[in-house]
C-alpha cells in the first residue's frame, strides 16, 4: 500500500513480458537522476536480478542503492526508505504476480516498456488493464497510480514503430513521444554496471535518457 506524504518519487516498471527493456531503463534512469544530483535507490524484485547482479563497484553508479526483494514484502522496503531517497525505481519480473502487484501498490508511478512487436504490444495492454484495476481497490482509488507507456528498442522512423504508437494513441494509451532506441551503448556499459549517461554523457543512448526522464517529470508532476 502507497505511504501517504512519501518524500521520495517512486517508480515500478513492469509489463508481463519479458525482455523489454525493463531493467536497461532502471539501470539507466538510475544513473541520469545520480548523475544530476539526486539520491536514488533500486529495488531488484525481478528474479534474475538483473541489476543487483552487475552494480558498479566504482565511479558515479556506484553510489546506487541497490536492494534486492523479489519477494512480496516489496512495499515494506519502499516505507523502511522512502525518506532517504530523491527517487526509487522497482525492477519487476516479466511476468504478473504477486510481487509485482505490490510493486504496483507501492509506487505512485509505472513505466511500462514495449518493443514495437505484437507480443510486446498485447502484454502492455494487459499490464496497463492491471493497473486500471489496481486504481479502483480501496488502497488506490483516491490516489491511483499514474502509468506511461514507452516503446523500446526500436530503429529510429521505422514504420513498425510507427504503427505500435499509432494503435496505442488510438486505443487512448498514455504512450511517452521519447523512445529508448536499439542502441549497443546499453548492452556494452551494463556488462560493468554502468550506463552511457555516465561513460558518454554527449553520446545518443545518454541523450535519449535525458529526454525521457525529463518528459518522465512532466508527465507524473
Amino acid at each position: 500500500m502507497l505511504k501517504k506524504n512519501m518524500s521520495a518519487k517512486v517508480l515500478t516498471l513492469a509489463t508481463s513480458k519479458g525482455g523489454a527493456g525493463k531493467s536497461t531503463l532502471v539501470r539507466n534512469l538510475a544513473a541520469y537522476w545520480i548523475n544530476i544530483g539526486f539520491r536514488v535507490a533500486v529495488i531488484d524484485a525481478d528474479p534474475q536480478g538483473s541489476i543487483i547482479n552487475r552494480p558498479a563497484s566504482e565511479g558515479t553508479l556506484a553510489k546506487l542503492v541497490i536492494l534486492p526483494n523479489p519477494e512480496e514484502s516489496v512495499s515494506n522496503t519502499v516505507e523502511e526508505i522512502s525518506n532517504n531517497f530523491d527517487y526509487i525505481l522497482i525492477d519487476t519480473g516479466g511476468f504478473r504476480n504477486k510481487t509485482t502487484v505490490m510493486a504496483l501498490l507501492a509506487c505512485q508511478y509505472a513505466l511500462i516498456p514495449l518493443k514495437p512487436s505484437s507480443d510486446d504490444f498485447v502484454a502492455a495492454v494487459e499490464t496497463c488493464s492491471l493497473i486500471k484495476e489496481l486504481n479502483r481497490t480501496p488502497e488506490r482509488i483516491k490516489s491511483p497510480i499514474k502509468y506511461r507507456m514507452i516503446i523500446t528498442m526500436s530503429q529510429q522512423g521505422t514504420i513498425i514503430a510507427r504503427h505500435v504508437r499509432l494503435e496505442l494513441q488510438k486505443g487512448g494509451f498514455l504512450v511517452l513521444s521519447s523512445e529508448m532506441y536499439h542502441r549497443v551503448a546499453y548492452p556494452e556499459t551494463a556488462i560493468t554496471g554502468t550506463s552511457p549517461c555516465i561513460v558518454d554523457p554527449d553520446g545518443a543512448a545518454a541523450r535519449d535518457v535525458a529526454k525521457i526522464a525529463v518528459e518522465l517529470g512532466k508527465s507524473f508532476d
